[in-house]
Formats: C-alpha cells, structure tokens, sequence
C-alpha cells in the first residue's frame, strides 16, 4: 500500500502527524507492508528525517516538480492531507481528488461543509496521528471503500470545480456586479 503526503513541511501542512501514523503503523506490523512516500521540502523536513531514521518503508523526497506530483499521486493508494487549519481549497487535495484516490484529510476549517467523511473523504482529527494510522488500516484494509472515495471525490471536482462550473459561476458574479453598478 502507498499511501501519499505531498505539500511544503511546515506546520501548516502538519508532516510531523503524518510520520508518527507511519511509526504507529510501523510498530504494528512484523513486516511494514505499507510504503510512506513525503514529497515536499520545508523547515520540518529535518525533524521529519529524525523521527523516521531507520524506518526504511518512509520515504523523503523533497521538493519535487508538478510533472513528479502527478506521477506520485498516480502511484498512491492513500493521499493524506493533514493540516490543521483548512484543506479545502489545496491544490494537492484536488489533484487527489482528480486522480481519485481514497483520501484522508483533517476535519478543519470548511472542509466537512463540502466534503463527506466515508463519501468523498475519511475524515479524521487534526494532530491527531492514532487517528490516522486508525484511518490508513481502515483504508488499507478496504479495496471498496477506497474506490467509493475516489469514485465520489472525482465527482466532486466534476460537479464543482470543472472549468465550466468556475467560469459560469465567475460569469454570474460579474452580471451581478454590473447590475449592482447600473443600480447607483
């Protein structure tokens, strides 16, 4: 199983979680069966390394081009978007999203406003990283369930993000500011 963090190693972005799963995980199993792939660079990378030396299943690669990312997100079986503030509008949780890939993403900000935990996301606490290696076993543990969450989370973008839907909705904002403007 592949399972996927791709983002800069700050804080915001809580890479330190995303380890201690892979440790949690890593302890469970005689044989770890589970690849941890960090595609990201960033002021945490080095505590990062620390904590994963000598977990050969963990894997850093730094900062990697969008060309890689796609090629990554296309190997994954599990993407993690992890921040302890808002995910709903990241770039990497949409790329996900388009590669329909079985997501786990923090319960912060909008994101359970638009995204359904077991529908279109497995939604979990943020920092919390016992509640992630819970998630990654679920999912690991549930070809099904991971494919319902590509499936409905491609759909997602499909129904409200294709280019289509944006300009139609930009097009919408723009009548309304001109008849707000024609109404002074």
């Amino acid at each position: 199983m592949n399972i996927l963090f791709a983002g800069r190693l700050v804080g915001f972005k809580d890479p330190v979680t995303f380890v201690k799963a892979a440790l949690l995980l890593n302890q469970k199993m005689v044989e770890p069966m589970h690849q941890f792939v960090i595609a990201g660079d960033g002021e945490l990378l080095e505590k990062c390394r620390k904590l994963a030396f000598g977990h050969n299943n963990i894997s850093f690669l730094g900062w990697v081009k969008p060309e890689k990312i796609n090629e990554l997100m296309l190997q994954a079986d599990i993407f993690c978007q992890l921040s302890p503030k808002e995910n709903l509008w990241a770039s990497t949780l949409i790329s996900a999203m388009k590669h329909k890939k079985a997501i786990i993403c923090t319960n912060v900000g909008y994101t359970d406003r638009y995204l359904k935990h077991k529908y279109h996301v497995f939604l979990v606490p943020a920092n919390d990283y016992t509640a992630l290696a819970d998630a990654i076993e679920i999912l690991a543990n549930d070809d099904e369930l991971r494919r319902m969450l590509g499936e409905s989370a491609y759909a997602f973008v499909q129904e409200n993000l294709s280019v289509e839907k944006i300009t139609y909705r930009i097009r919408q904002l723009l009548r309304q500011s001109l008849q707000v403007r024609e109404a002074r």
